[in-house]
């Protein structure tokens, strides 16, 4: 049973992010036929405002994630953080840690023969 509810939360997880998108494109839908009742915005009377924004939302938003991926790097500190907290992932680390030492042992002993 607890497996299940772990696979079903995962599950409804990734829904989440693809829900994420289309709450997305609702709320720029929304935005932008709001913004055409105000004469500041008259230029966007034209239905193609609505997928240049889309466009340009969306480019903006990749260069937001790429400078998050590869100059912050908040990424990778999270993805550790989580690798540390997972007991698997402890367990899998303290051995290694083992097999080093040993690899460690053995050199140091075949190096003073």
């Amino acid at each position: 049973m607890k497996t299940f509810l772990i696979k079903a939360k995962i599950a409804m997880d990734r829904g989440k992010y693809w829900l994420s998108y289309i709450n997305f494109a609702m709320l720029l839908f929304i935005a932008v036929t709001n913004m055409k009742e105000y004469e500041y915005f008259s230029f966007l009377q034209g239905r193609y405002w609505l997928v240049l924004l889309g466009l340009g939302t969306l480019v903006f938003i990749t260069v937001l994630g790429y400078v998050d991926l590869k100059k912050l790097k908040t990424y990778q500190v999270e993805s550790e953080i989580y690798a540390r907290i997972n007991p698997v992932q402890q367990k899998i680390f303290e051995n290694q840690d083992k097999i080093l030492k040993r690899i460690e042992g053995l050199e140091k002993k075949i190096g003073k023969k």
